[in-house]
C-alpha cells in the first residue's frame, strides 16, 4: 500500500473498529489485513482490495451492525437570532433524538437495498461462504439550522457524511475490500435551494441512504458477475 494513501484506509479501519467495539461483539475473533489492501479504480472514490480477494467465493452477506459517528459540534457562540443562525456557515449540533432517528432512517433504507441483491443472500449467521459487511457513516454533519423550524430556509443539501464499508472474510477475519466516499446528504437530482422542513430533511436522508445502498449493491453484484464470467 502506498504510504501517501494510507490515511483513508487507516481512518476507516480504526474508526469502524473503535465504534464496533463499543456497540456489538464482532462475528470474528479479529479483523486483519488492512495493511495489505491495494487501491483500485471504480465507481466509488475510494476502493481498496486485498490482492488475494476472490468475490466469487462468497454467496452470502452478513450485515454487521452499522456504526455512526457525528462530528462534535459546539453550539454557536454567535447571535441567537433567527437571522444569525441562518448566516452561520458552520455545521450545526445534532440532538440526541435526531441522531437516533438518523440511524433508523439510514438503516431501514440501506438494508432494504442490500436485500435486493441478485448475487448475494442476506443471512443472520456467518458461514464459510459469507462476507461480513461492516458499514459506517463517519464525520456526519448537519447544515440544517434550528431556524428552519420557524422560517423559510433553503438548502441544497442538509449535511454530509463519509460512507465506509468493509467486506471481511467470515472464516479468517481478513478484510477483502474497503470502499468509501464522502457525499452530501441530498437525494440524486435534488433541487438546489428548495425549502427545508422537518419532513423534507428526513426524506433527503432516506433517499441518500437508499442511493448509497443501491450503488453499493449494484457494484458488488457487478463485480461478482464480472469475475465469474472471466473464470
Amino acid at each position: 500500500m502506498r504510504r501517501s494513501a494510507m490515511g483513508f484506509v487507516a481512518a476507516a479501519t480504526l474508526g469502524l473498529g473503535a465504534l464496533a467495539a463499543a456497540q456489538q461483539p464482532p462475528p470474528v475473533p479479529e479483523v486483519t489485513g488492512g495493511d495489505d489492501l491495494v487501491k483500485k479504480k471504480g465507481y466509488f472514490r475510494e476502493i481498496w482490495v486485498h490482492p488475494d480477494a476472490d468475490i466469487t467465493r462468497y454467496s452470502k452477506l452478513y450485515f454487521w451492525q452499522a456504526m455512526f459517528q457525528f462530528r462534535d459540534v459546539a453550539p454557536s457562540g454567535g447571535g441567537s437570532t433567527v437571522a444569525a443562525a441562518i448566516r452561520n456557515d458552520d455545521p450545526f449540533p445534532v440532538s440526541a433524538e435526531a441522531k437516533e432517528k438518523f440511524k433508523k432512517v439510514f438503516l431501514d433504507a440501506f438494508v432494504e437495498e442490500l436485500q435486493r441483491s441478485k448475487q448475494f443472500e442476506m443471512v443472520t449467521v456467518v458461514g464459510p461462504d459469507t462476507l461480513i459487511l461492516r458499514a459506517g457513516i463517519l464525520d456526519i454533519i448537519s447544515d440544517v439550522p434550528p431556524a428552519a423550524r420557524h422560517v423559510d430556509v433553503r438548502l441544497s443539501a442538509v449535511g454530509e457524511g463519509t460512507f465506509v464499508v468493509q467486506l471481511i472474510d467470515a472464516s479468517s477475519g481478513v478484510i477483502q475490500a474497503t470502499v468509501g466516499e464522502r457525499r452530501k446528504i441530498q437525494p440524486p437530482g435534488a433541487n438546489p435551494g428548495r425549502p427545508a422542513t422537518e419532513a423534507t430533511v428526513w426524506t433527503d436522508v432516506e433517499q441518500w441512504a437508499r442511493s448509497l445502498g443501491m450503488d453499493f449493491r449494484r457494484e458488488l453484484d457487478k463485480a461478482k458477475k464480472k469475475k465469474a464470467e472471466k473464470k
